[in-house]
């Protein structure tokens, strides 16, 4: 399977139907109308020299002529190279430097930004998004799509200029990570799927699992609470995707109800643990609504809790299935493993490694780090976690973010899930600063409520709290406020940079 044939069988089966539609300014596009825009693309490749497998990177925004432009790119047999809007041109330029990027394709509101990187990148071409999609071409007949073993995109785990490293996916593990989507998301044709968040990353499987079984993509703006429940209502939205840090703001500022939204089935969260608390008073208002995924850039949709897990838990094992990523999906085997790379038992802590037909071919043009990664076709994901008697996966921190203080580990998430817990917190991340006596030692970096009275006074009163909660060598030592937790795409909190802020 490949991306071309998932359209020309979803043109084949829903043709006339709404694929995609865009909020804003609410154009359509049917299925056929997407099928065709993909000839559009490829036609508009081969006219510019671009031939198979050579890379093409696109800088544009969550709308659906970059969609079109996205999955035309693989569906062409060439190699598409996502761009983070937000990073530096030097940055977006090293990657198309690592990648040996032949054509950008740009939207209009990045135009600027394409020259300024066109200047950094010698023998660059630039194509606007209007040049491939609006151009006229003969219908395409007899197509065959790329084999299951071409790759189908170089997506970049990172921004730095020092060492890009970029995620090859290739055309069958697309459509094995696509496969796994349809197979626990209980949608079908005519569903409606909005999305409020970036395109270029992940969100774009997604998205494209949607479409393979006719559901209609709704594509909205930025998320803003009061807007987001609005559209929820007004576009009778089955489904939706979310990080944590929205949810916060959806309950904080929207009040949510399930009765208003008869027909939405499931809030998809990925990317960052959602604290307790937090989830409670999710489904006290929303009902048993909440999916939970783990996956990475390397193995999306790995694993997955369906809203209906928790329907008819209760207490303590309730409590548990809250803090679980679900269990492995269809085509996705988990193993814990020690140190030495030894499975482990049920309920004891290790490195999660995948296996599974949706995993990455590797990294681009890094060997060392695929020999590091990929060993006897298991990805070692660098995640700690646990599998519980019923398969359930736990997620339980990053083996680079353990604190090492004074010989012993200190699990961030332990500690910022008590913070969250104090009235006065919004937010709080745990990292761990150089020590020469300890090592390292713990702090502590967070967001607190309006109105919550001096720093001073705060610090006291929240290092007392995790006192109380935790064992001694756990607590932070110091507690640093900020306005807001930097964060990125995926809703993660952006340690080193907290680090780099703090110490200065």
């Amino acid at each position: 399977m490949n991306v071309y044939s998932l359209f020309e069988k979803a043109a084949q089966a829903h043709g006339p139907k709404v694929a995609l539609r865009q909020l804003e300014s609410g154009r359509e596009w049917t299925f056929h109308e997407l099928y065709e825009a993909l000839g559009r693309v490829q036609a508009g490749l081969d006219a510019a020299g671009v031939s198979a497998q050579e890379r093409v990177a696109l800088l544009g925004s969550a709308d659906a002529r970059y969609l079109l432009c996205d999955y035309g790119v693989m569906a062409a047999d060439r190699v598409r190279v996502p761009l983070d809007p937000s990073l530096r041109c030097d940055e977006q330029a090293a990657q198309l430097q690592d990648a040996g990027v032949r054509l950008l394709i740009h939207g209009p509101e990045h135009a600027g930004r394409a020259l300024e990187i066109a200047r950094a990148v010698p023998g660059l071409a630039l194509s606007s998004q209007s040049a491939l999609l609006d151009r006229i071409c003969t219908p395409q007949t007899g197509r065959i799509g790329p084999g299951a073993d071409r790759l189908a995109s170089l997506s970049y785990t990172g921004g730095t200029t020092a060492s890009p490293k970029a995620v090859m996916v290739t055309h069958g593990g697309l459509s094995a990570a696509v496969q796994n989507i349809i197979g626990v998301r209980d949608m079908g044709p005519g569903d409606v799927l909005l999305n409020v968040r970036p395109v270029w990353p992940i969100a774009a499987v997604v998205l494209l699992a949607h479409l393979a079984v006719g559901g209609t993509v709704l594509l909205g703006q930025r998320f803003e609470p009061a807007a987001f429940m609005e559209q929820l209502r007004s576009n009778q939205v089955a489904a939706t995707s979310l990080v944590p840090t929205h949810l916060a703001r959806l309950m904080d500022e929207a009040a949510p109800h399930e009765k208003s939204l008869p027909m939405l089935r499931a809030i998809d969260v990925g990317a960052a643990a959602i604290p307790v608390a937090l989830f409670e008073r999710l489904l006290v208002a929303l009902g048993p609504r909440i999916g939970v995924l783990y996956g990475l850039t390397e193995a999306p949709w790995s694993c997955y809790l369906p809203p209906s897990s928790l329907a008819h838990l209760e207490g303590e094992r309730r409590e548990r299935r809250m803090r679980c990523v679900g269990r492995p999906l269809y085509g996705v085997e988990v193993c814990i493993r020690s140190t030495n790379g030894d499975p482990l038992a049920v309920g004891e802590e290790g490195e999660i490694t995948l296996r599974g037909g949706h995993l990455m071919a590797g990294y681009w043009n890094r060997p060392e780090a695929n020999r590091q990664a990929l060993r006897d076709g298991w990805f070692h994901t660098g995640d700690l976690g646990s599998l519980d008697e019923d398969g359930y996966l736990s997620i339980t921190g990053r083996m680079k973010e353990l604190i090492r203080t004074g010989g012993k580990s200190v699990l961030p998430a332990e500690i910022e899930e008590v913070l969250m817990r104090h009235p006065q917190v919004d937010d709080a991340v745990a990292v761990g600063l150089p020590d020469e006596e300890w090592g390292e030692v713990v702090a502590a970096v967070v967001v607190l409520r309006p109105g919550c009275g001096s720093h001073d006074r705060a610090e006291e009163a929240l290092i007392d709290w995790c006192r109380q909660q935790l064992s001694s060598f756990k607590k932070p030592r110091r507690i640093f406020f900020v306005d807001q937790i930097p964060r990125s795409h995926y809703g993660k909190p952006l340690r080193a940079r907290l680090r780099d802020q703090i110490r200065l």
